[in-house]
C-alpha cells in the first residue's frame, strides 16, 4: 500500500503534463497533492489526499480556497473528481485534467 501511494505521488511529481493557469504540487510525506487554479477573478485550491491503505481506502478530495465559484457548481466538480478517482481507477493527473476541463467550461 505504501509503495502504491508513493508511486502515485511520484508520478505527479515527475509528470511533464502542463496545465495553463494551474499549478500542481505533491507532498509525499503527507500523501497529498495540491492543485491551485486561477483564471481572471477565480481562484481555486484543491487538495487530494491518499489514505494510508491506498488503493483499498478511498481518496479524499477537499476544497481549499475557492473564490468566485457557486456552491452548487463546486459540489458538482468535486463529485465528478471523487467519482473518477475512486470508482474509475484513474490517476491523479488524469483526474486533475478532467477537473480542469470542467472548470474551463
Amino acid at each position: 500500500s505504501s509503495v502504491l501511494s508513493s508511486q502515485e505521488i511520484s508520478s505527479v511529481q515527475t509528470s511533464t503534463q502542463l496545465f495553463n493557469g494551474m499549478t500542481v504540487k505533491a507532498r509525499s510525506a503527507a500523501r497529498e497533492v495540491i492543485a491551485t487554479y486561477s483564471v481572471d477573478d477565480i481562484f481555486i485550491e484543491l487538495i487530494i489526499q491518499l489514505p494510508s491503505n491506498y488503493p483499498l481506502g478511498s481518496i479524499t478530495v477537499e476544497s481549499g480556497k475557492r473564490v468566485g465559484v457557486a456552491v452548487q457548481q463546486w459540489r458538482n466538480w468535486m463529485l465528478q473528481l471523487s467519482t473518477y478517482l475512486t470508482h474509475q481507477n484513474g490517476s491523479i493527473m488524469e483526474g486533475l485534467s478532467l477537473w480542469k476541463n470542467n472548470v474551463d467550461k
